[in-house]
């Protein structure tokens, strides 16, 4: 009798951890709530070939003049087993083209994408790379390969990058644990610890340099888990995400005065700290988002959670590139 007793005990506790957990797994899965999100975000245009393999990551408006009209926004990403991909979206067109060095086509995250008239920026590992606009239009008619124009080490894995009025913003991912960034790069200020930076550049964007100089002109000490940044009108937006997590969007005004001053290359470069000082506004939105970019006051952003590669897992996917008004940031 005291065996059967204690056979039933198990078996309650079991059966109350599982129901446990079916509970938690539906509020999880089902649960989540974004009103605000929902009752401001815009679809701007359908992600592609998700549910071939395709993992987006960065995202820039696309230039509108010349050879690359019918395109408008640009989307950079990684398969696991092909070479990674830019595409080009405009309403009903649609295209991409792959990058190649040396011969070789690239495979690296792509995680930012920066576009001016004449260049297509890209991150690839610690380097900042680019191509022709005009060439990688015309290969996105076929899926053609684009070559390398040229591009320099920036001395940090880069995650994200961005272009806004004459200036290059290039920028790495920290976590605990599993992306790690250099101790130099950890900073505190104010009762604050950031553990990223982030570097601005003068931008040259001729066919002989891609900056004025390889050293940035101001850096920028910034919070983990930045998966995109966007900069204007004074102010600068950050994406932040990892894994399930609801994403996190923050809206700062730029410091008015650097902290003091880094060393870059062997040089004293200003450093600026983005913190509560700084903070304006911070937003819950759907998980895994990622890229970003201003546009006529909103606020676009990419998110990852509707690939192959996580959409089994996440509380909610995110098949659109959607955007955001100002208002939502107030």
């Amino acid at each position: 009798m005291k065996r059967y007793r204690l056979k039933m005990s198990i078996c309650g506790v079991f059966l109350a951890l599982f129901v446990a957990l079916g509970v938690f797994l539906c509020v999880w899965c089902f649960g989540a709530n974004y009103a605000e999100f929902d009752k401001n975000a815009r679809a701007e245009a359908a992600l592609p070939d998700l549910s071939d393999g395709f993992v987006p990551q960065g995202l820039c408006e696309w230039p509108s003049g010349g050879a690359t009209s019918g395109y408008t926004v640009a989307v950079s990403g990684y398969y696991s087993k092909a070479p990674s991909r830019v595409y080009l979206l405009g309403g009903e067109k649609q295209g991409f083209f792959t990058v190649e060095r040396d011969g070789k086509a690239l495979t690296t995250h792509f995680g930012g994408i920066a576009a001016t008239e004449n260049y297509l920026y890209l991150t690839s590992g610690n380097e900042i790379v680019r191509v022709s606009v005009a060439e990688a239009a015309a290969a996105a008619e076929t899926g053609a390969s684009v070559k390398v124009h040229d591009g320099f080490d920036a001395g940090m894995g880069l995650a994200f990058c961005s272009v806004s009025e004459g200036k290059l913003y290039v920028g790495e991912f920290y976590r605990a644990g599993n992306y790690e960034t250099e101790e130099s790069h950890h900073i505190e200020h104010a009762g604050e610890k950031n553990r990223a930076l982030v570097y601005r550049y003068a931008l040259a964007d001729t066919a002989e340099r891609i900056v004025e100089s390889e050293t940035p002109e101001a850096v920028f000490s910034v919070r983990g888990l930045v998966q995109g940044i966007a900069v204007g009108g004074g102010e600068v937006y950050f994406s932040c995400s990892w894994g399930l997590a609801d994403s996190t969007i923050e809206r700062h005004a730029t410091p008015a005065s650097p902290i003091g001053n880094i060393k870059v290359n062997g040089a004293d470069v200003p450093l600026y700290f983005f913190g509560k000082e700084t903070l304006r506004a911070s937003r819950a939105v759907p998980c895994m988002s990622e890229g970003v970019f201003l546009k006529d006051g909103r606020l676009h952003v990419l998110f990852e959670s509707a690939c192959n590669k996580y959409k089994n897992f996440v509380r909610r996917r995110t098949k659109e590139i959607m955007s955001l008004p100002p208002e939502f940031f107030a």
